[in-house]
């Protein structure tokens, strides 16, 4: 049957978080269909970022006749209401599994469960997830990748005429850096003119602190590499842990070439998404979201070894845990498709220019209408 319904929406999107960001955009893409929302705040950090004054326009409107409630929150935050005709969980994961913790336990307990990619319906399923799962993947507001942004002035870099390698995201084990600062270094000669810039961020450390922990991350993979006599002969990798707001942001990636994230396993990865709209062909483990937007073209994806999480300290102690299984990337792939993208750059290739356009081409299919009317039908709203 067709519902008329008023959605209460409740997440973090004051945060000024990737998950925070995701919930903003599912909440505008949801409102750009008509759907009547409601959204509410609550916070999983105490931070405070900038609120789109749409969200703050559709906080104002009363929730007392929702009868739908979608709980965009971490699974063991999730609060059943028998109030509602329908309470749906909206989640994310990254590993093969949680049965270790008790999010099973909490998803069952609602009507539905929303995911964002097929790895995670997958998972979701392996975990003993009973209830209807959906896929609902991520939402932008892609007008933003039809602007033109002017690049970054980055004065400690001289990047003309050179091919930048770039990441962007926090300096965590999931991210496995290790992975990137490897395969460049492997990969290219010191005289290639080619760079590699890191772009991070730490829970707990200052910019000045998440430099050096950087550093020294990429100090200990060239000594272990052994492939010089000393580590002045390397590269020098170009390490920035300054805050970007959105504009800045676009304006990183337009100064780049090449998004690179060898991750464990990301249940989107937002730079990776917002790399490939811009044309930067995106150099990604195969797994979780970006084996979902990049499997029709716009990058590549870099298949891997599925191993036992390890080393994950950073999360909860029942999750990323030896029983569950993440995807170790090909570190010698890794090197290849860096080397194909320098190269097919390099000759300006018709292949080059074609994953460039397939980029901002996908990138449309996530849209706010498009996005907004899959929830919809999802909600069964006429």
């Amino acid at each position: 049957r067709q519902m008329c319904i008023r959605d209460r929406y409740i997440s973090n999107y004051k945060d000024g978080t990737g998950w925070g960001n995701a919930a903003t955009d599912y909440i505008l893409a949801m409102d750009s269909v008509g759907i009547d929302v409601v959204c509410r705040s609550i916070s999983f950090n105490g931070g405070k970022g900038d609120v789109h004054p749409r969200i703050l326009e559709l906080e104002k409107k009363s929730s007392r006749h929702s009868n739908i409630c979608i709980q965009h929150l971490l699974p063991h935050m999730l609060d059943y209401n028998g109030r509602f005709e329908k309470n749906i969980a909206l989640y994310e994961s990254e590993t093969s599994n949680f049965k270790s913790s008790r999010w099973t336990e909490y998803i069952n307990t609602m009507d539905e469960a929303w995911v964002v990619n097929q790895q995670m319906e997958n998972a979701s399923i392996e975990s003993g997830v009973d209830v209807p799962i959906k896929i609902i993947p991520h939402t932008f507001d892609t007008s933003k990748y039809d602007k033109e942004y002017k690049p970054l002035d980055i004065p400690y870099m001289d990047i003309e005429n050179k091919f930048v390698f770039y990441f962007i995201g926090e300096a965590i084990r999931r991210k496995n850096l290790f992975a990137l600062i490897k395969a460049f270094h492997l990969e290219f000669d010191v005289d290639e003119p080619v760079d590699l810039i890191i772009k991070a961020h730490k829970s707990g450390m200052d910019d000045d602190e998440c430099g050096k922990y950087i550093k020294e991350l990429c100090t200990a993979v060239k000594e272990n590499l052994k492939l010089y006599p000393n580590i002045d002969s390397y590269k020098s990798e170009f390490i920035t842990t300054g805050f970007l707001d959105s504009e800045k942001m676009m304006r990183f990636h337009k100064t780049m070439d090449c998004f690179v994230m060898p991750s464990y396993g990301e249940a989107w990865c937002l730079p990776a998404f917002d790399a490939m709209a811009m044309g930067n062909t995106p150099i990604c483990t195969n797994v979780g979201g970006m084996s979902d937007f990049l499997s029709d073209g716009g990058g590549i994806l870099v298949d891997g070894t599925l191993e036992p999480a390890f080393g994950m300290t950073e999360t909860f102690q029942d999750l990323h845990t030896g029983r569950e299984d993440c995807v170790s990337v090909d570190v010698r792939k890794l090197q290849k498709a860096m080397r194909r993208m320098y190269y097919l750059s390099s000759i300006s290739d018709e292949k080059y220019v074609d994953l460039q356009k397939q980029g901002r081409t996908i990138a449309e299919k996530y849209c706010y209408n498009t996005i907004g009317n899959k929830i919809k039908e999802a909600l069964n709203v006429s």
